[in-house]
């Protein structure tokens, strides 16, 4: 067998700084900027200018306006949850819960002048909630007087709302709402997180909070 170069099996994994540019194969004492989407290298004479950054995204918050944006969007989305559903015999679309919780979860985000941080997820994360149950209560409510329900309201209360989707329930249906709320929540509670600076990277990036 000819003689010849002997080739590493493992290429070594070379790391770039997102600030700089620099590259090296040796990520000692490097960092590493969680974001959203994923992460990104950073580089020890970086470091002081990603902390800064990541302390901008999160100083002074505009949280009135990220409550009142968001309580647009979710006002918003409740009326599209019943457009999409009020003329389905199960009234339910769980994928849709995908799309409200993006659409408040980045208009809590815009209303905050681009900051992020947990008390944006929470409100995000309870305005889509509520998105979901405006929807519900909005399609139930025509379910009702579609059915011309003797002495139902122009509006079903609380009690009578509450009432009616527990005999759903009880039926087995309307069992779409728990997880689509669970859903909208959880995507409209993810997309205000802010970045987070970390010495060594999480083996499941993508699943930080």
């Amino acid at each position: 067998m000819p003689e010849g170069p002997e080739f590493l099996s493992v290429t070594p994994q070379r790391v770039r700084c997102y600030i700089c540019g620099t590259y090296s194969e040796s990520a000692d004492h490097w960092s590493y900027r969680l974001k959203l989407t994923g992460h990104s290298a950073v580089c020890p004479a970086c470091r002081s200018k990603a902390e800064h950054e990541i302390e901008e995204q999160t100083s002074a918050p505009n949280l009135t306006g990220a409550v009142l944006l968001g309580a647009l969007a979710a006002l918003a989305s409740g009326a599209i949850w019943y457009a999409c559903t009020r003329d389905r015999p199960s009234g339910e679309i769980v994928i849709l819960s995908f799309a409200i919780g993006w659409l408040v979860g980045m208009a809590v985000v815009k209303g905050a002048g681009r900051k992020r941080g947990r008390p944006f997820q929470l409100v995000a994360a309870t305005l889509a909630a509520a998105a979901i149950f405006i929807g519900h209560y909005l399609t139930l409510n025509h379910a009702v007087h579609s059915a011309a329900i003797e002495g139902s309201s122009s509006w079903l209360s609380p009690t009578q709302f509450f009432t009616l989707y527990g005999h759903l329930l009880a039926h087995g249906r309307g069992v779409g709402a728990p997880l689509s709320t669970v859903i909208a929540a959880w995507v409209a509670f993810v997309l205000p997180r802010a970045d987070k600076l970390v010495l060594e990277l999480p083996p499941k990036t993508r699943r930080w909070i």
